[in-house]
C-alpha cells in the first residue's frame, strides 16, 4: 500500500513507476468535482477510472475486498474523510465470497491485523493485490463522499 497527497505529487512523482505516474497524473489533471458517477476509460481494460458517490458506513457494516487482476488507486475527491480498513493477505482472513476468477474481487468478513487509514480530500491510496481493503467507512457512518478509483491492470507491470 502507498499513501500520498496530490498537493505533494510533484515532489514524490519520481518515486513511482511510470504506470502509477500515469494513473496519479490522470487524477491530478481531471476536474473531478464535475465528473458524474460512472466508468471512464483511460486505456481500455488496462486502466480506467470509476467515480463513486457513496454514503460511508461503520466498518462493521462494510466488507473488506481484494483484487487479483487490478491495482486500485483510490482518490478522495470530496467529503469530510474516508476511513479504509487495511490488512495484508493472510490464510487467517475469513473469505465470505470469492469472485476473483470471474469478477476480480474477493470479499472478507474478518481481516487479521486490520488497521484504519484515513483519507482526506486530495489524498490517494494505492492498494496492490496483497492489500485487503475495506473502503467507504467512517467512525459513525452517514457522511457523503465522492471518490475516484483508478483500476490499473497489474499486467502493465509485467506481473501475471
Amino acid at each position: 500500500m502507498i499513501v500520498g497527497d496530490i498537493a505533494n505529487w510533484e515532489k514524490e512523482r519520481q518515486a513511482f513507476s511510470p504506470v502509477l505516474q500515469k494513473a496519479v497524473d490522470y487524477i491530478r489533471e481531471t476536474d473531478w468535482e464535475h465528473a458524474a458517477p460512472g466508468k471512464y476509460e483511460l486505456d481500455g481494460e488496462n486502466m480506467f477510472a470509476v467515480v463513486q458517490e457513496i454514503e460511508t458506513a461503520p466498518k462493521a457494516n462494510r466488507q473488506a475486498e481484494c483484487h487479483a487482476k487490478y491495482i486500485d488507486v483510490q482518490y478522495l475527491i470530496s467529503g469530510p474523510e474516508e476511513m479504509i480498513g487495511v490488512g495484508r493477505a493472510s490464510a487467517r482472513n475469513v473469505v465470505i465470497e470469492d469472485q476473483l476468477e470471474t469478477s476480480d474481487y474477493a470479499l472478507y468478513g474478518q481481516v487479521e491485523g486490520e488497521f484504519d487509514l484515513v483519507l482526506y480530500p486530495g489524498m490517494f491510496a494505492v492498494f496492490f493485490p496483497s492489500d485487503v481493503h475495506r473502503p467507504g467507512c467512517s467512525a459513525t457512518g452517514g457522511t457523503r463522499i465522492k471518490k475516484a478509483v483508478i483500476k490499473v491492470n497489474k499486467a502493465l507491470f509485467g506481473c501475471r
